[in-house]
């Protein structure tokens, strides 16, 4: 009996005063989970605090949202709309951004919207798309896409069309960057909204690049940031935030398995703290601070 005591007591101080177990958290990509992505950084993330790191992927972005309103996350790695989201959501939610993956100084079209058209539309502009809107679909990517849907609704909104589903013959969504180009490409829809990483490797083909128009290109869309849940104690945080910061240099490989899983991360090189005005100029890219909040609400809970 002594022996089993002994035993729960080395265990409980083994995993923390508190019991605690982390859960490191992030959203599906496709067929990508991204949970082997991310393990690395939780096995990393344990090492250094003590404590042990579950992690978790959640089918959707909004779903994400959701279980951060619900208190099942510690640390989140969310895209820049779902962060967004929480910010303009009815609900309540305990966590604060805390980091962001730093762009190189070197880095060229890092993460950008490109909308684009099939060259047999003879959409060649803006202006062509709004003017030509009554007979062409419209395919984005995905509800919880920031380069995909949150920004092509923004220029769309800049451009007098607050509201695409009323104006265009047909909004859809593509599931993917890859499909909703194919998708301009084989004439299925003339009009898309997609990551620029995407479009850029498609006009390494001369066949892809005869098919597609790039019609606009967004400013840098600023990425998704690190949340941790308030609950943390000061003395953990410090610690999971040191984690972050130093982890180009006590861990790259983890660094690295981060960001193979996100094409917008592919020209960053380490973490840095995320300062309050970090979003500021994205908020105000569409120039008009009603319709932004009008599109956020559109897709929040």
């Amino acid at each position: 009996m002594k022996t089993l005591t002994a035993l729960i007591v080395f265990v409980h101080l083994v995993f923390g005063a508190k019991g605690q177990e982390l859960v490191l958290a992030t959203y599906r990509y496709a067929e990508n989970d991204r949970i082997k992505n991310i393990t690395p950084l939780a096995d990393e993330i344990s090492k250094q605090t003590g404590i042990r790191v579950s992690v978790k992927s959640y089918p959707t972005v909004h779903e994400f949202v959701q279980a951060i309103q619900n208190d099942e996350v510690d640390i989140a790695l969310i895209n820049t709309l779902g962060y967004l989201l929480l910010e303009a959501g009815n609900s309540s939610y305990s966590m604060y951004p805390s980091l962001v993956l730093q762009i190189r100084d070197d880095a060229k079209d890092n993460y950008k919207t490109a909308i684009v058209s099939s060259t047999a539309s003879g959409i060649r502009t803006l202006a062509d798309a709004k003017q030509q809107a009554e007979k062409t679909n419209l395919l984005l990517v995905s509800q919880g896409s920031t380069s995909g849907n949150l920004v092509p609704r923004l220029i769309f909104n800049s451009q007098g069309i607050p509201n695409p589903e009323s104006v265009f013959n047909s909004v859809s969504y593509g599931k993917t960057h890859k499909a909703t180009l194919e998708s301009i490409a084989d004439g299925k829809a003339e009009l898309g909204a997609l990551g620029s990483n995407e479009f850029f490797e498609s006009q390494k083909d001369p066949e892809m690049a005869k098919k597609v128009h790039l019609v606009w290109l967004s400013p840098e869309i600023p990425l998704g940031p690190v949340l941790l849940h308030k609950r943390i104690e000061p003395k953990t945080a410090k610690s999971i935030q040191n984690t972050f910061l130093n982890l180009h240099e006590s861990n790259k490989a983890a660094l690295e398995s981060v960001k193979s899983g996100w094409s917008e991360a592919a020209q960053t090189d380490q973490y840095t703290p995320i300062s309050e005005d970090y979003y500021d100029a994205f908020m105000k890219q569409s120039g008009d601070k009603k319709g932004m909040e009008k599109i956020l609400k559109q897709f929040s809970n």
